[in-house]
């Protein structure tokens, strides 16, 4: 026999909330990253100008103490 009117409209409302969903997480994130990652990229190519040798780590380091300064 035929589906049951409310079984029919449970399964076609799925997937259009399951659709909206996605759409509202993919308009979330920003283009650039966070700004946490962006400040710390500025903060790792300014530290590589100045040395070759210098990591991300370092940049992290450096970034959280001008972060805490209030500088940053």
């Amino acid at each position: 026999m035929a589906k049951t009117r409310k079984a029919s409209r449970k399964g076609s409302r799925k997937g259009s909330r399951k659709a909206s969903r996605k759409a509202q997480r993919k308009g979330t994130r920003k283009a650039g990253g966070s700004d946490w990652a962006q400040s710390v990229k500025r903060v790792y190519a300014e530290l590589k100008r100045k040395d070759r040798n210098a990591s991300l780590g370092d940049a992290m380091k450096e970034a959280s103490r001008r972060r805490k300064a209030g500088t940053l």
